[in-house]
């Protein structure tokens, strides 16, 4: 509750929800005292300042490079536990002070307007594979249900051209939530006909009428818009900073066999 940002009148009348008021009790004043205990502390009993948070927000652009002020809330929220402890205008002042290019870069931004159309939640499972870190070594995959946003899985592999490969994570998906869309949908790929034909499959199982449709949709032309979006969010707010680490550590890892090799 704390992390869904609720304030503690709200958590007290949740938790009254959730315990037997018949055995037991709390009020504002005990919970308050309960999160101070935790280390559950609001803004103006920690007082942050500019100056006091322009440490962390290093450590944290070293791997975000480009985030902007609403990521940044949100990740010092989930990986610092601070939101709650710094104001508005102190984090306005802060990119203002330490980050102005970054905002004239955000509102330089041209925005292409598309259209992407569900009729609900699972109604679209969308799936799409992203090559960037290839020099690495590394390869991605995901599906995502766009409707709600939910990534349904993100794995990265060595490769990720092999059909049976790709399969097994939609697989793994159907089996722990114990259904599936109505429809899935990728770009064209050899490495996506084994969730077409399984999707396919099951749909005309549960549902004999289907016998002869496709449960799958190719989308050409960049046309996998909610997947598109997610990949480019991912490279401006996280790949730029780990990708830094990546090569520092490819470089760190010639430079000692070369002095190995020296020796």
């Amino acid at each position: 509750m704390w992390k869904a940002r609720l304030n503690d009148r709200q958590i007290v009348e949740e938790l009254r929800k959730l315990i037997d008021t018949n055995q037991y009790g709390i009020g504002l004043t005990k919970f308050v005292q309960i999160c101070k205990e935790m280390g559950l502390i609001h803004t103006h009993h920690q007082g942050h300042t500019v100056e006091s948070i322009w440490e962390v927000m290093i450590k944290l652009r070293e791997i975000f490079p480009n985030a902007g002020v609403h990521e940044m809330i949100s990740l010092l929220h989930h990986k610092r536990n601070m939101s709650h402890a710094i104001s508005a205008s102190a984090y306005h002042t802060y990119f203002a002070t330490y980050e102005p290019h970054l905002i004239c870069l955000c509102k330089a931004c041209r925005l292409q307007h598309r259209c992407f159309w569900a009729a609900g939640v699972n109604d679209i499972w969308a799936v799409d594979q992203h090559d960037k870190w290839n020099q690495f070594g590394l390869a991605l995959h995901t599906g995502v249900e766009p409707f709600s946003g939910k990534i349904l899985w993100i794995r990265v592999w060595h490769l990720n051209r092999n059909p049976q490969l790709i399969l097994t994570y939609y697989l793994d998906v159907v089996n722990n939530l114990g259904f599936i869309p109505l429809v899935t949908q990728s770009d064209p790929g050899s490495e996506n006909f084994g969730i077409a034909n399984a999707q396919t499959m099951l749909c005309q199982w549960h549902d004999p009428a289907l016998e002869g449709t496709l449960q799958h949709q190719w989308m050409h032309s960049r046309k996998n818009i909610k997947l598109e979006i997610m990949w480019s969010q991912l490279w401006h707010c996280f790949t730029l900073g780990f990708k830094s680490l990546l090569d520092h550590g490819v470089h760190q890892g010639w430079y000692d066999i070369d002095n190995t090799l020296q020796r």
